[in-house]
């Protein structure tokens, strides 16, 4: 429209009622050499650590980077370590219930309340 109709950019903006900001934007390359490089270091020396200590490790060598920047090339680098898994009690070996043969083979007692004396009946 601008070159076909000779009319400025802000003009063609207007008309189409599209943002000028929109047609003004130049994508930027992201340059995330610094940050691969410091996490590589870091993942060199120390295989274990996870992305936060990672990112508070960075930090105090004095880069500013924020955490949303270092993780999305923690992420590209797939430098996430799994986690141990959940340790878990073995599966227990099912029983069938044991059942008396005859009457007064087992006992069992049921406690529906334990106590030394009875406090209605005491001489206090």
């Amino acid at each position: 429209m601008i070159a076909a109709h000779g009319i400025s950019g802000r003009q063609a903006c207007k008309t189409m009622r599209f943002p000028r900001t929109t047609f003004q934007y130049k994508p930027k390359p992201k340059d995330d050499e610094e940050v691969i490089n410091q996490l590589e270091q870091l993942v060199e020396k120390h295989a274990a650590i996870g992305f936060w200590q990672s990112y508070k490790r960075i930090r105090r060598k004095g880069f500013k980077w924020n955490h949303k920047r270092v993780y999305r090339v923690y992420t590209q680098l797939r430098l996430n370590i799994r986690r141990r898994a959940k340790k878990r009690l073995p599966a227990r070996a099912k029983q069938t219930l044991f059942q008396p043969e005859t009457i007064n083979q087992v006992w069992s007692v049921d406690f529906m309340s334990d106590s030394l004396w009875d406090v209605a009946s005491s001489d206090c």
